[in-house]
């Protein structure tokens, strides 16, 4: 491609002083997801493993941005951009496979151009592991000698990052080890403050730092910060201890429910649960919920966890397995509306090699066996197609499975949960799913209200986002008292999710330190009509507070001789989706804003051709 043609057919990016030709060589012949963004978190190129790894929810293409694709990936994308610290395999779960994910910064005269995403499947990871028995006692071996550590013990890399924890710190800070392996120690919220300074003095002195660290229950602990170098003289890692300095006669002199704790938990240290999760916790409702999940957390009994889309059915379930006595083994959640109908069942159960055509010459670990010792966390069960649903019934009763194209029973020891957002007890009766089930899945159901019943969390949020902003910008921005009121009133159909993405609006494209009404997202400022002359409280909209007639709420078309319910219906939906397209302008807008899951939406764009009509009218270039 000419250097002419190029410049016509691309825009202007922070990356176009790479080539394009030799990136395509280089990364197509790679088994691995890798993705280019720019600066302006614009997607430069996506090679087809990682568009493959993608299938089943939003694609990703060059020349779109990278938040209308996955929103979630952008915020992380978003933080190597702006820190320049990389994040060396994390762990995430995609439609196609859950991966190892590795995002590096792309350097130029000393500046954060970019970022490149590698996504390895953890299938082949440990595959290759296990090709290494040595390497695997070994890293045991490792792992029991940290176990033997007193107090708590970590090891980071140069770079800050985490790379072994003892259990000692997963109860300090109510985190599991997956949760905590691969991210930089200034990003894990619950650990202590001073922890960052002994590493950055140890770092900077190359020599042993000690000093006072204080817990977040009071207590103060010695921590020490060891140094290690290799046989250049180049810092490798640098290893974390905290040890008690309160003499033995005040610890035995403590109350022995210090020791014990009682079964129900004290507000403060109810909070410190949530937060290790990602909950923020005030109202009474999700008070009793969090309650629930605590108690149930320490048995095996199955949970369904119900409520709207976004309310936080996931991290509930995360908080689950991480005060479960399964907290250091995997947390494996699979997304039974993601994954297209004719790869779910060898995703979920694994096949063996020569099963079809185009399977792995060596076979593959399905999702429930990497899931072994550890939690299942099965996400929009209701969307499980009906012919699957007996064998997910039998891995319950039987704890044990076959392959796709396999003979042999494989045996797995797994906790189950499960969330849905539909009525599964409706669905039984329409014959959608199967009852016997149902009762297997509904043994101990745990309900999460919506956002908009519980207005204390909305404002705890509210502040903690602001105040989470300000600390790592350096920013100093509050919300003004008319804002606050207009979004406790703010019915949040998307609930957290939602509420997250209009506060992240606020924070960053927000041109003053005081935050107002003006500073909203221009949906919200057309759809309430937030001017001076006239300003409409969310709570007098008929359209989103309170239900409203068919014929009120749409015009409906004459009934025509020969058209069918079924093509009236989608007809209809198919108007109804393009124009909420134009309104919107991106997928995850149209997402949120009719309170649709983004795979089931993109299905239905594929569907009536919307996707590409959407891509024509896009003022992006794509190569």
């Amino acid at each position: 491609m000419s250097k002419s043609t190029r410049d016509e057919k691309f825009p202007v990016s922070s990356l176009s002083f790479l080539s394009l030709d030799s990136i395509r060589i280089v990364t197509e012949t790679l088994s691995v997801g890798v993705m280019l963004v720019d600066a302006d978190g614009v997607l430069y190129h996506v090679n087809q493993a990682a568009q493959f790894l993608h299938q089943g929810g939003g694609v990703p293409k060059a020349g779109f941005p990278l938040a209308d694709v996955s929103p979630h990936d952008w915020v992380e994308v978003k933080k190597v951009l702006t820190t320049g610290v990389p994040q060396i395999c994390s762990l995430l779960r995609m439609p196609m496979a859950t991966v190892l994910v590795s995002r590096m910064p792309v350097m130029r005269l000393g500046a954060t151009v970019g970022v490149m995403t590698m996504m390895q499947d953890i299938n082949n990871f440990n595959a290759a592991l296990h090709e290494f028995p040595e390497f695997q006692n070994l890293a045991r071996e490792f792992e029991t000698a940290v176990e033997q550590f007193e107090g708590v013990f970590l090891s980071l890399n140069s770079r800050g990052i985490i790379r072994h924890v003892n259990s000692a710190y997963e109860k300090l800070i109510l985190l599991g080890r997956q949760g905590l392996v691969g991210r930089h120690i200034e990003d894990v919220q619950r650990s202590p403050r001073h922890l960052v300074s002994l590493f950055n003095e140890a770092k900077a002195s190359r020599a042993v730092a000690t000093m006072p660290v204080a817990l977040p229950t009071g207590k103060t602990l010695q921590g020490c910060a060891t140094p290690s170098f290799d046989e250049n003289g180049e810092l490798f890692r640098v290893m974390l201890r905290l040890k008690s300095a309160v003499s033995p006669a005040a610890e035995t002199s403590r109350p022995a429910a210090s020791v014990a704790p009682k079964p129900s938990v004290p507000s403060a240290e109810l909070q410190r649960v949530c937060h290790a999760s990602g909950f923020t916790v005030h109202s009474s409702a999700m008070n009793h919920v969090v309650q629930q999940a605590l108690k149930v957390s320490k048995t095996s009994s199955c949970v369904l966890i119900t409520g709207e889309s976004g309310v936080g059915k996931t991290m509930l379930a995360s908080l689950i397995h991480n005060n479960s006595g399964r907290s250091s083994r995997p947390f494996v959640v699979i997304n039974c509306g993601a994954i297209p109908e004719q790869l779910l069942e060898s995703e979920l159960f694994g096949y063996e090699k020569g099963a079809f055509t185009g399977a792995n010459a060596h076979g593959k670990m399905g999702l429930i066996e990497t899931a072994d010792k550890g939690t299942l966390f099965l996400d929009e069960i209701g969307e499980l197609q009906y012919s699957l649903q007996s064998n997910l019934l039998e891995v319950f009763e039987k704890k044990s499975f076959i392959r796709v194209g396999g003979t042999k029973r494989t045996s797995v020891d797994i906790r189950i949960l499960a969330a849905t957002n539909k009525n599964l007890a409706e669905e039984v009766e329409k014959g959608n799913f199967r009852r016997d089930l149902f009762y297997r899945l509904n043994v101990i159901p745990i309900a999460i209200p919506p956002l908009r019943e519980r207005p204390e969390d909305i404002q705890a949020m509210i502040e903690q986002l602001i105040s989470q902003y300000n600390s790592q910008n350096g920013a100093s921005k509050k919300m003004s008292s008319e804002l606050l009121r207009w979004l406790l009133r703010y019915p949040f159909r998307g609930n957290m999710r939602e509420l997250v993405n209009i506060m992240e609006w606020l924070l960053v494209m927000s041109e003053n330190d005081v935050l107002g009404l003006h500073d909203l997202p221009s949906r919200l400022q057309q759809e309430y009509h937030l001017t001076e002359q006239a300003r409409v409280e969310p709570a007098s909209l008929p359209d989103i507070t309170q239900p409203v007639s068919s014929a009120a709420a749409f015009s409906v078309p004459d009934i025509k001789m020969g058209v069918s319910l079924k093509d009236a219906v989608a007809a209809f939906e198919k108007s109804y989706l393009e124009k909420a397209m134009k309104k919107y302008g991106s997928i995850q807008a149209v997402s949120d804003a009719l309170d649709v899951h983004f795979s089931t939406l993109w299905r239905k764009l594929v569907k009536y051709d919307l996707v590409q009509n959407h891509a024509a009218q896009e003022k992006k270039y794509v190569p």
